[in-house]
């Protein structure tokens, strides 16, 4: 199986997790915070991997300096977006913004910690 099959395949289980935690969490203890752009932010947060992913997967492991110039380039353009983001976001809802960054940061570090674990064991993979 390719390799951008099975993190995609792992990916949308991480998502449907996310979300099925969410729905959980939104319906019962955090009935009165509900925010309809949670389901939008799983989205968001699995194209930008999806995107960051096929882009590290090109990238010629033979050297080193373009690995690492397109991790680094991938990692800036997606804090760029995320910031871009939060400030669209803030901008038009200022009754919720507490409770959005608290979603969004927890978003943000689920999605980055598997980001940079699946890229991690597909790194060691490809070297070995």
């Amino acid at each position: 199986m390719p390799v951008i099959v099975s993190f995609f395949r792992s990916l949308l289980l991480l998502t449907a997790l996310i979300y099925l935690t969410g729905f959980f969490l939104f319906s019962t203890v955090l009935n009165d915070h509900f925010m309809t752009v949670f389901y939008f932010l799983g989205l968001y947060f699995m194209l930008l991997s999806i995107a960051g992913r096929l882009i590290m997967v090109k990238s010629d492991m033979k050297k080193p300096g373009s690995f690492n110039v397109r991790y680094f380039l991938v990692r800036w353009v997606k804090v760029m977006l995320h910031m871009a983001f939060i400030v669209i976001y803030i901008v038009n809802d200022r009754e919720n913004i507490l409770a959005f960054i608290l979603v969004f940061l927890a978003c943000y570090l689920v999605y980055s910690v598997y980001d940079i674990y699946t890229l991690n064991s597909y790194v060691k993979k490809k070297v070995t």
